[in-house]
């Protein structure tokens, strides 16, 4: 009989989109599983059933209804099958997972947790005050944080072992390096650039004050009609304003690739972030990062190797950055060559998971 892994989604996350199948939530247990040679299973209310299956065929879905009662849903389901799972796969300490959790310890008292913690300082804060969080994380058996600061911070608050486990990449298709000659004078931002917590125009009102008349700052992600208004009231006037491109959402994997291929330097100006997956896929592709000072940035950046962190508010700071790092053209391809290098060796995910299978102490069958 073949082992299982379960995803098993809180209440909070309940529903996951087309994305979040290329994110961690979804990565993490799918690629540990075909690395381990287990079933996998996707325990949760609604997924994209047909691009699941289409991306990852043995990727099986179990609908748990959030009618009436999702949790109960849950625990329902698991006093039935917790005996058939061997490792359950969960993301974020949030409340729902304490029931849900104890009850398939007392069901299956030798299956094993693993909890990829997924906190940025902000929540980390407000989960310190709360009873049930050191209870949830005490029944796990493996415990890990994207970041080296949120490690050592639960690590003292509550003296537990928490693993490093960094986020990374996924290439639905085999890339080569990328050589600094293919690289052009752009600076790339990607994500969904319209939500408050990005801050893309303060991105903006930076390159506009860089005034760097031979660089495109491209915005590669959705926005609505109403924010692509707020960046024209921006940029019409100002002599670079055409440099400003609003790609939109870019969906095609391949097409998304060249975006970061072809950037030089990729940019993050958001308020907070636990170690942004868009920071992998750009180092990966060698971009050099200017960011704001958000969970990650230190990691990904080596302390400012490979990057330089601002204040979350300071867009006069970006704007020298940005100004000062585009005549730098030998830190450009160092960084190129050298942070791409350190990725595609440390970050790819389906490196990542032989560390997590280390951890929960399973061997591939």
């Amino acid at each position: 009989m073949s082992k299982k892994i379960a995803f098993i989604c809180s209440v909070e996350s309940y529903k996951l989109s087309d994305a979040h199948i290329f994110k961690d939530l979804c990565l993490v247990p799918i690629l540990l599983g075909e690395y381990l040679g287990y079933d996998v299973t996707i325990l949760t209310t609604e997924i994209n059933e047909a691009l699941l299956k289409k991306t990852f065929p043995a990727v099986t879905f179990q609908h748990i209804p959030f009618e009436d009662d999702y949790v109960a849903n849950m625990n329902n389901y698991l006093k039935e099958h917790a005996e058939e799972i061997d490792i359950v796969f969960a993301i974020g300490p949030y409340p729902s997972y304490l029931s849900i959790l104890k009850t398939y310890k007392n069901c299956h008292p030798n299956g094993k947790i693993y909890m990829k913690l997924d906190v940025n300082r902000f929540w980390l804060n407000r989960l310190k005050t709360y009873p049930y969080f050191p209870e949830l994380l005490q029944l796990c058996d493996v415990l890990s944080s994207e970041c080296e600061a949120i490690q050592k911070s639960i690590i003292e608050f509550l003296n537990l072992d928490i693993k490093h486990v960094t986020n990374g990449y996924y290439e639905l298709f085999q890339t080569e390096p990328v050589l600094f000659t293919e690289k052009r004078n752009r600076i790339l931002m990607v994500g969904r650039l319209d939500a408050p917590e990005k801050q893309t125009l303060l991105a903006v009102k930076a390159f506009l004050a860089a005034q760097l008349s031979d660089w495109e700052l491209r915005l590669v992600g959705p926005m609505s009609e109403d924010f692509k208004q707020e960046i024209r009231n921006l940029t019409d006037g100002s002599p670079i304003g055409s440099k400003v491109i609003m790609v939109g959402p870019v969906y095609d994997k391949e097409q998304l690739e060249v975006e970061y291929r072809r950037a030089k330097i990729f940019c993050l100006t958001s308020l907070v972030e636990c170690y942004a997956h868009v920071f992998a896929e750009a180092a990966k592709n060698g971009c050099y990062i200017v960011t704001t000072d958000v969970d990650g940035a230190a990691d990904i950046t080596h302390h400012q190797r490979f990057g330089t962190i601002h204040p979350t508010h300071d867009w006069e700071s970006v704007a020298q950055t940005l100004k000062q790092v585009t005549k730098q053209e030998q830190l450009l391809a160092d960084t190129c060559e050298q942070l791409q290098a350190f990725a595609r060796t440390e970050l790819n995910w389906k490196h990542i998971v032989k560390k997590v299978a280390e951890y929960l102490q399973e061997k591939p069958l």
